[in-house]
Formats: structure tokens, C-alpha cells, sequence
């Protein structure tokens, strides 16, 4: 064969292969009704082409429609814009009929109804899958997702591949979008529809993250009447209150907890999501024990029983230490529950050692209930410092108003170690009891301070006051008055018993009865406690164990001062009264029903 011949055969053939790689722009009409007819025969998708259509043969067969638009029955989802690619089945292609193996669908703004969705028949979408030929994949890019009956669901800059290659392989799924302003990914994906659709179990895996958290679940699926999925979880959130802020999700406490993981073998229906057998982790503590999610109520209620060896429980207490400014006055700033309270919680906490800030409990069983503006929590029993101790409080919220109320007891606690561990100096020791209740209501905690009501009485046994021998002090005040005021401090001062009774009103405690008895001294008590101004005005009459009840007493101290701050000091005229010498430099003392002198002639 000649060289012409031979070129003429190559310039030909790279004609004609020029011609099969470019793109051919085609009059509206043949190819756009021929696919039209394919996507609604074999997918049941409702196809528009209202731009260019194009169409190549190598080095794949393809095809690309402009400004399309694609709409599922019963409007559950529909595509509008963009442009649609589509790979084009070689064989059926030469026997003159369309058939798609791929999907490429970019810059399109996709609207779902989550409803809609719900009442699709999916077994009859997929009755034919086993038979005849799908798309092995979707790709959708550049795109955005809208929900016409989801709150804050919406999906922007969304990239996503689906492919099913056929039913003896799962669809699997994977992408990547922006959800409130931060990356969400889907690191994978897959199930058996044609199985699910014909009521029979699918295998499953999903693997979701976002900057906030992480889900990771896999098991089995099925559909039917009775919807049901088992199976292992992992539910990761690198601070519960970033998520929730970020999310929108309401949570119980949300707001006030930071790392949270839960993972186990779980369950799911139509009405509950459980984990028979669980494991939260809460920061650097480890819970067991089972947890359920109901979703059959007005508002979704989370329940569970969870034990640990070590439980921090700072965190949850952390808007009391709040409720005081930085100043030391108690805070103006509005309480607000709903964000401690989005979800229903029911509780049941037990640990072996359980902290609170400074405080330690063991053996500490406890429960938390939450519902709609509602706080309740109690200890219902609990090991003190070698003693037990049991209470309750409740927070409630009403027409921006909230209740506030508390009450218990404690027993066998020793005093010293428990003051200690609040950061206060052991001045008193011995073994208390006593109880306590408080309730009071406001917009704020001053608010709750200044309308405060309650009673509380405490017993202290077998003791000693640390810093003071009060024995001591009487010794001196007998030989020399006035010196004792310089010197008494130092020493011990036992005693047998210790009481003092309180009765709140509007924010004032009233000392209605305290005393002190010891073997050597005896000693009453009288005067307030200003919640308000959180200060003591606190009277003590000091005496011999022996003295008669009705004898003025040997000395006074007064106690006052801010709590965080208490003076303890001798009052002065007390001790000029018991000095012969100085007596008379004190005007005398006139009883209360009697009228003092208008003037002193000198």
C-alpha cells in the first residue's frame, strides 16, 4: 500500500476520532425526550431540560443537559438547575436505546419533605432492582439541600456520591456539606435497599462527623411494619456544650456539661432508642449501666441508670457558684432553666466516690429528674465524712419567675474535716446532726436571697472550739478584768454539747436558740444572720458550768462580720463592768422599763 493511502486512512481515522471526542450540541427534542422517557420508566423521576444538550462518544459515551429539573413523585424531593452528566451504556447504546450507568448533577438546589418522603413506597421503587440495570452512581456537587418541614435542616455547598454497583452489593454513600456554618462529613454509609424494601434484614454502617462531634453506628436494619435497628454505637462529643450551641439540639444540662462519649450495643423502634448495656463517659469519669431515648412523648424523654467508681459533678453545680459576683454580693443576672432544661431526664446516679467542687461523698446514690422549666435533684443517701448525709432541692421556672427549695439532713458528720475540705479553718470539731430547709423565689438570686424562708437547726457533740479557752478566759476575767481583753486568745475550750436553732424570714435568720455546755463553761447564744448582706450579728454570753442562770454572764463576745470574714472580740463593757475600778466610769445601767436621766449635773 502506498504512503498516500496510507495517510489519507490516518487523517481520516483521526477525523473520525476527533469527531467521536467532541462534544455535539443537539436541537431540543430527540436526545432530551429519549432520556426523559429513560429517568421516568426506570426511576420514576419526572425529567426537564430547559438548556443546551450535548453529546459525545469517546472516550465514554456521554451526555449533558442544561438547567434541568428533577422532581420525585409527590414533590418528596425535587432539583432545580444545574446541569446533569450522565455516562451512557455502550451496548444498549448501539442497539439505539438510552441508558445511564452514571449521574454527575452540580449546582443544583435540591427541596425535600421529610413527610413526603416517609409515605413513599419504597418497595415498589425498588421492586425491579433485581432485574433490570440502575445507575451505579450519583454524584451531586456544588449543590444545596432545603427541607420544607425540618427547622434549621438545610444543607449548603453539599458534594455527595452515591453508588450501587448491584443487589449483591450495598449502596454506599459519603460527602461532605455546611450545617450551620461548619463542615459536616459523612465518612461513610452503606445498606441494602432491595433487602429493606422486601421487609428483610440489611446490614448498615454510618460514620458521621462534624467539629463538634462524631457518630459511629453499624448492625442491621429492617423496615415493615414493626421498623426496627440493632446494634453497636458510639455517640462522641468533644464538649456537649459547643454542640448544643452549635447544633440547636436541646439537651438536659447541655449547657454546663463538656466531653461526653456514650457507646454500646443499642436498639431502635418507632417508639425508643435504648442501650441495654452502656457506657458514658463524662470527662474523666466512666458510667455503666442502661440508657433510653423515648420518642412517643410530647417532648423527647431521656432515661437511664448509670453507676461509677469516681463521679465529678462540679460541672453541674456550676451556676450556684455563679449566683455570687466577683465582688462577693449574690447576682442580679436573670436565672434562665430553659437551657438546662430543653430535654426530659430521668436519672438514677449511684458512685462509689462522688465530688463536688471541694465537697467528697461516697457511697452516693442520687437522682435527677428534668421536664419543662423543672429541676429536681436528691441524694438519697450518701457517706459524709463519717457521717451520712441526704437532701433534695428543685429549681422551678414560671412566667420568668423561679422557685427555689431545698431540705435536708445530715448525721454522725464530723465538723472539722468538713470544714477543712470548704476551705475554712477547723474551729470547732466534734460529730454534728441536724437538718435543714430553704425555699425562696425570684427573677434572680438576689431576688431569691432577699424572699428567703426556712429553718435549720444543727448539734454538735462531744467537741472542742479551736482557738479559744473559754475555761481560761473566766479564770482571768475574775483576777483581772480588763487584761482579759488583750489576752484570750489561744488554748481549747470542750464541751459536751453544742446547738443552735434558725429560723429564716425575708432573708434574715433568726437565732432562736443556741448554747454551748462543756464540763467547765456554758454558753448562750442570740442574734441574726443577714443572708442579704451575708453577715453575722451574733451575741454570746459566756459563764461557769456551774454559775446560776439568772447571773449576768462572766463574759460577752460578739461575732461579727462578713462569713467570709468573722471577728470574734470581747465586748468591752462587759469586762469594765467586772472591774471594781472601772465600773464607775460607766453610766448604770437602766432596765428596759424604766426611763434614763434627761441630765447629769456635775
Amino acid at each position: 500500500m502506498s504512503r498516500r493511502i496510507v495517510l489519507l486512512i490516518a487523517l481520516i481515522s483521526l477525523a473520525v476520532l476527533g469527531t467521536a471526542a467532541s462534544p455535539w450540541t443537539l436541537p431540543g427534542g430527540g436526545l432530551s425526550a429519549e432520556l426523559t422517557k429513560h429517568v421516568k420508566d426506570r426511576y420514576g423521576l419526572d425529567l426537564t431540560v430547559r438548556g443546551r444538550s450535548t453529546f459525545a462518544i469517546l472516550p465514554i459515551p456521554r451526555v449533558k443537559f442544561e438547567n434541568v429539573a428533577l422532581r420525585f413523585p409527590d414533590q418528596a424531593l425535587t432539583a432545580e438547575g444545574g446541569t446533569l452528566r450522565g455516562e451512557l451504556r455502550l451496548l444498549p447504546l448501539l442497539l439505539g436505546r438510552i441508558e445511564l450507568s452514571d449521574f454527575d448533577l452540580t449546582g443544583t438546589r435540591i427541596t425535600g419533605s421529610f413527610q413526603a418522603l416517609q409515605s413513599v413506597d419504597w418497595a415498589e421503587v425498588f421492586r425491579n432492582r433485581s432485574v433490570d440495570r440502575y445507575a451505579r452512581r450519583l454524584v451531586v456537587t456544588k449543590s444545596s439541600m432545603h427541607w420544607t418541614d425540618l427547622k434549621d435542616a438545610d444543607l449548603e455547598q453539599l458534594n455527595v456520591i452515591l453508588r450501587w454497583a448491584d443487589t449483591s452489593a450495598p449502596l454506599t454513600a459519603e460527602g461532605n456539606a455546611v450545617w450551620r456554618d461548619e463542615a459536616v462529613t459523612l465518612e461513610e454509609a452503606s445498606l441494602f435497599p432491595d433487602l429493606l424494601a422486601s421487609d428483610h434484614i440489611s446490614p448498615f454502617s454510618l460514620t458521621l462527623s462534624a467539629p463538634a462531634a462524631r457518630i459511629a453506628a453499624h448492625g442491621e436494619a429492617q423496615l415493615g411494619d414493626g421498623p426496627r435497628v440493632t446494634g453497636e454505637s458510639t455517640i462522641q462529643a468533644s464538649s456537649l456544650r459547643d454542640f448544643t450551641r452549635w447544633s440547636g439540639v436541646d439537651l438536659p444540662f447541655g449547657s454546663l456539661l463538656r466531653a461526653v462519649s456514650i457507646s454500646g450495643e443499642f436498639s431502635m423502634d418507632r417508639r425508643r432508642l435504648s442501650w441495654p448495656a452502656v457506657s458514658v463517659v463524662l470527662g474523666a469519669d466512666k458510667l455503666e449501666g442502661t440508657m433510653g431515648l423515648r420518642f412517643d412523648t410530647d417532648r423527647p424523654v431521656i432515661t437511664g441508670t448509670l453507676a461509677a467508681d469516681a463521679l465529678n459533678l462540679s460541672d453541674l453545680f456550676a451556676p450556684f457558684s455563679q449566683t455570687r459576683t466577683s465582688s462577693g454580693s449574690w447576682s442580679e443576672e436573670t436565672i434562665d432553666l430553659a437551657r438546662a432544661t430543653g430535654a426530659d431526664l430521668d436519672l438514677r446516679l449511684s458512685a462509689s466516690t462522688a465530688s463536688v467542687g471541694r465537697l467528697s461523698l461516697d457511697d452516693m446514690a442520687a437522682s435527677v429528674l428534668v421536664q419543662p422549666g423543672r429541676i429536681e435533684a436528691s441524694i438519697g443517701r450518701a457517706d459524709f465524712h463519717d457521717g451520712t448525709l441526704k437532701g433534695r432541692l428543685s429549681l422551678a421556672a414560671q412566667n420568668g419567675v423561679v422557685e427555689f427549695k431545698s431540705q435536708g439532713s445530715f448525721n454522725g458528720v464530723k465538723i472539722a474535716p468538713f470544714l477543712a475540705s470548704v476551705g475554712e479553718p477547723r474551729w470547732i470539731t466534734g460529730h454534728a446532726q441536724g437538718q435543714f430547709s430553704f425555699e425562696g423565689t425570684g427573677r434572680n438570686p438576689a431576688d431569691v436571697i432577699r424572699q428567703a424562708q426556712g429553718r435549720s437547726s444543727i448539734e454538735v457533740m462531744e467537741g472542742e472550739l479551736v482557738g479559744i479557752a473559754l475555761h481560761d478566759a473566766l479564770r482571768r476575767v475574775e483576777k483581772r478584768p480588763l487584761l482579759a481583753s488583750l489576752n484570750w486568745k489561744g488554748g481549747r475550750t470542750p464541751f459536751t454539747e453544742a446547738q443552735a436553732q434558725i429560723v429564716m424570714k425575708n432573708g434574715v435568720g433568726e437565732l432562736v436558740e443556741g448554747h454551748l455546755r462543756g464540763p467547765d463553761v456554758r454558753a448562750d447564744l442570740r442574734g441574726k444572720v443577714l443572708l442579704v448582706d451575708r453577715t453575722l450579728d451574733v451575741t454570746a454570753d459566756v459563764s461557769a458550768a456551774g454559775s446560776p442562770s439568772g447571773q449576768l454572764p462572766a463574759l460577752v463576745f460578739d461575732v461579727t462580720g462578713e462569713w467570709d470574714s468573722v471577728a470574734v472580740s470581747p465586748q468591752i463593757r462587759s469586762l469594765i463592768e467586772r472591774s471594781g475600778a472601772a465600773k464607775p466610769l460607766l453610766p448604770a445601767r437602766v432596765p428596759a422599763n424604766e426611763q434614763g436621766p434627761q441630765a447629769v449635773a456635775q
